[in-house]
This record gives C-alpha cells, structure tokens and sequence, in this order.
C-alpha cells in the first residue's frame, strides 16, 4: 500500500477505535509518516532556499530590474559617488577604467573605405580621418568646447563606471562649429528614476525613458534643473523636456531581462570599500595618537566629574591627576592589519573586476607565470568594455557626424566634397581601443612569427594588436624610412641571429 493509498484510505474509510494491543502499532506507523513527509520536504532543497534564523534577512521573493531601480537607483548612484570622492581603491579603479578602455588618447580611428570591387579608397580614407581628426579637437567636440574627442571619450568611461551609464544629446546648428556638429553630455540624474506613466497613446514612461508597446526608447524626458539645486530636487514642482531617442545615445551594461537604466559598476563592493576605509582611518588616528601619548597622571582622590580638554601632540604626558601615573601603549595597529586589509582588498578587486594587484599596487609576492595570467585575462575584460563602447557610444557619434559633414558638404577632395549617395561606403571604418606592451616581449614576438608562418594571423593584425596603428600608416612610414636611409648612405645594422634581407632588383627605367 503506498502513501497516497493511506491517506485515501485514512480519509475516506472509517475504522474502530484501535483496541490496547494496537496502539503501540498504529502511533509506530504515524511516526514513520512523519518522517517520510519530512524527508520529502526537505529531501534536494538547495541550502540557499532555506528559511531558517540564518536566513530570516535573505531575500526570498524575485524582484524585478524596473522595481529595484524605481526603489534604490538614487540612493546606490549618490553611493557610487560619495565614494568614488572621498575612497582611493575607487578613484584607482576609475583611472584604470579610464586608461585601459580609452586609453590616454581615446580611441584610434582608422578609415577603411574601399570601392564595390573591394580595393582600398586610400583618398578618400585619407580626407576622412583628416575631416575627423579635426573636428574631435577640443573645441569642435562638444557643445561647451572644453573636450577633445580623447576627454569625451575618457568622460564616459568614468560616468559609465561610477553612475552605470553614459548618455549624450547629439546637437546640430552653424553656431556650434564650423562642422555644425557637436556633442552635449547629460548628467544621468536628470532621468528621474521614479517617473513612471502611462501615456494615453499607449506609450509609457519608465525611469524618465518613454517606450512604445514594443519595448523600443522613443523619447528622453530630462528634469530642468538649476546647478545649484541640492540634490537635483526642485520644491516648486519638477518640470521635464522631451527629447526623441532618435537625438539621444544613451549606453549602459545590461545585466538583466528588461532592464533601461544601468547600474554603477562598483555597486557589490561599495559597502566593503567604505568599512575598510572607515577602518584604515581609524587605524591611522590610533597610530598617531598612540605615537603622540606618552602616559597619564590620574588623582585617585579626584573629582571623577571635572571636564578635562585633552590634545594629542607628541612626547606629551596628559596631567588628569598628581598620584599615579599610567603608561598608555596601545598595539594598534598590530601585525594583522596588512593581511586583514589584504583579505578585505581581494574580496573589492573581484567585485570591481580587475586583479588584485593591480587595483592595490601591490606587486609582492607574484611570480612571472601568475601575474602574466591575471594580467592577460583582465585584458580580455577591458577588451570587451572597449568593443561595448565603441559600438553603442563611439559609432553613433561617428555616423552622426560623418551625416551631417556629407550633407554640408565638409569633407572635401582637391576641393570637391564627398557624396553623400555615399553614406554608407563611408561607414567602412574601425575604432580601436589601446593595446598593452608585451609581458614577455621574446616569446610574444616569437609566437607571432610563427603565427605569420603558419597563416594564422596577418601582419595588419598583428600591427594593431601591438601597436594600435593603422598598417597602412606602419607601411608608409617604413617606406619612407627606407629611401631616407639608402639617400643617406645609412645601412641598418642586422640584430644577432637576424637573417639577412634579401636585395631587391633595382626597378628598370
């Protein structure tokens, strides 16, 4: 008889009261009932679905991204950015966002124009770069004048670092340059988490973003604001200007289903970051008021309610009494605040992304194989940051300008302007984000001869994967150098174990 035959039995068949010699048999059966439904409960539970005490504060119901953003998107982002003032591990993590995603230059631009029949357009990729180059000079970048293309690009790392998201207005108008192009960065307080309608044209507002049915941006509603309101609150009532998507790039990291606004990239190591900090200050004011107290005299006869003001200067001994006299040397801190910090600065440097050692300068105890190892996958990471900005933030910025220039007639050839029936040949360009030297410069250069022997890479990859130049640049450049040193009478010396190069047939008149 199975279980669920016993309990359709037991409700639906009424039986005599069990007579003193069953008892004992029948409580038997109904404790190893009870112990079959117990073990069923908890037969396979994961240990992170308990509900016991140690779980009584853990979540236990799903929340969705748009909730969670309405209720702490604010609060987390002032957080993020109290921190990224007053903490050094975060003011480290950003410049190292800065420096490894855009690089101290921004990223390069190289032009890849070529003609249906699949040859180069060096001429026209020439005027381009050279039309590009000079508007992302400072003073044509952005709507203030104050950016490059190199500080823009640097700016919206650190934003999208330390407020999770990045967002720009494209501006057109004679006014702003001779391009009639320019940039104007947003501050993304002024989406307002918390505005949230129901439009009556069956769009809705969600974090200050208004979508269509279809879940696609079709408009920005920014707060209008004085700079010198506190906390962006305006007491008279908020006022908002709608902006059409199609003007705005607006990029963020989705890391959930659904989700429309970005998070900041510390947000998991924010609270260990403040406690350390709080714990290094106080462990700095101990060591500094243990070095300057020498001792104590206390009158054991004395008031025990007389206010004393007490100063910490070294080599002073404070008077609170004229009979004994007490030795103050406090231990603290001891020989365990560098691994306990340690412990602390490995937990915030997974939380953040990036090494250890990097993010603490701390380079002791590493050997070549490990920190080649940490070094290359953390490059990996900074790789797929510079490919997520280049395509959402980089790109768009681009094609607007290159639209407006073709459309103005700014980019020119022996005088004549590029067509703009040719937007899209003229879209054949690649950025590319810093590269870093070699580790093992030897072996680096030797798998990549080897690399070239056996056709798995080419010299133009290679180029940019080393030096983040444009081959045809590196190629020019050699060729120049060549005829300069053969008019000079200049040979290159051939390093050790280098083979000879072989003589070219001088060309026939």
């Amino acid at each position: 008889m199975g279980l669920f035959d016993l309990f359709s039995r037991t409700a639906t068949t009424k039986t005599p009261a069990p007579s003193r010699a069953d008892q004992p048999r029948l409580w038997s059966a109904r404790s190893i009932l009870s112990d079959t439904i117990g073990s069923f409960a908890t037969a396979g539970m994961p240990q992170a679905a308990g509900a016991g005490r140690l779980e009584s504060t853990w979540a236990g119901t799903p929340t969705t991204i748009d909730a969670w953003i309405f209720q702490y998107w604010s609060r987390i982002v002032a957080r993020s950015r109290e921190q990224a003032e007053n903490n050094d591990h975060l003011k480290k993590f950003l410049q190292m966002a800065r420096d490894n995603i855009a690089g101290p230059t921004g990223f390069t631009f190289n032009a890849q124009i070529r003609d249906p029949s699949g040859t180069m357009d060096t001429v026209a990729s020439s005027a381009i770069e050279d039309a590009f180059a000079d508007w992302s000079k400072r003073g044509n970048y952005d709507i203030t004048g104050q950016l490059s293309r190199a500080d823009g690009e640097r700016l919206a790392v650190t934003t999208a670092a330390m407020d999770g998201e990045v967002i720009c207005i494209k501006k057109y108008g004679e006014d702003l340059n001779k391009w009639g192009f320019a940039v104007q960065f947003i501050d993304p307080v002024l989406l307002n988490p918390t505005k949230w309608e129901k439009l009556n044209n069956g769009n809705v507002i969600r974090h200050g973003i208004e979508f269509n049915p279809n879940g696609r941006p079709v408009a920005y509603h920014f707060r209008n604001y004085d700079e010198m309101m506190m906390g962006y609150v305006n007491h008279n009532g908020e006022s908002f200007q709608r902006v059409p998507a199609d003007q705005v790039i607006h990029r963020f990291l989705p890391e959930r289903v659904g989700q429309k606004r970005g998070l900041p990239w510390a947000r998991t190591a924010l609270w260990r970051m403040r406690m350390l900090a709080g714990f290094e200050d106080a462990a700095v004011v101990n060591a500094r008021v243990s070095a300057s107290k020498m001792g104590f005299f206390r009158n054991l006869d004395g008031d025990s309610d007389d206010i004393l003001e007490m100063d910490a200067e070294p080599g002073k001994f404070e008077d609170i009494g004229n009979r004994e006299f007490i030795p103050y040397t406090p231990q603290f801190p001891d020989q365990a605040f560098d691994p306990f910090c340690k412990a602390m600065l490995r937990s915030i440097s997974s939380g953040l992304g990036v090494s250890y050692n990097n993010l603490a300068s701390d380079l002791t105890s590493v050997n070549f194989s490990s920190i080649r190892q940490g070094a290359l996958d953390e490059r990996e990471v900074w790789k797929g940051l510079q490919e997520w900005l280049i395509s959402g933030f980089v790109m768009p910025i681009y094609e607007a300008w290159l639209e407006r220039s073709l459309l103005a007639n700014k980019i020119l050839i022996a005088g004549k302007p590029l067509k703009f029936d040719r937007l899209e040949k003229y879209k054949q360009v690649a950025f590319t984000g810093r590269r870093w030297a070699w580790i093992d410069p030897s072996a680096e250069m030797a798998a990549n001869e080897k690399a070239i022997s056996q056709k798995l890479k080419s010299r133009s990859e290679i180029i940019r994967e080393t030096s983040n130049r444009d081959p045809e640049d590196v190629w020019s450049e050699i060729e120049r150098e060549e005829v300069e040193l053969k008019k000079r009478g200049i040979v290159p010396l051939i390093p050790a174990g280098a083979a000879a190069p072989v003589a070219q047939p001088e060309p026939q008149p």
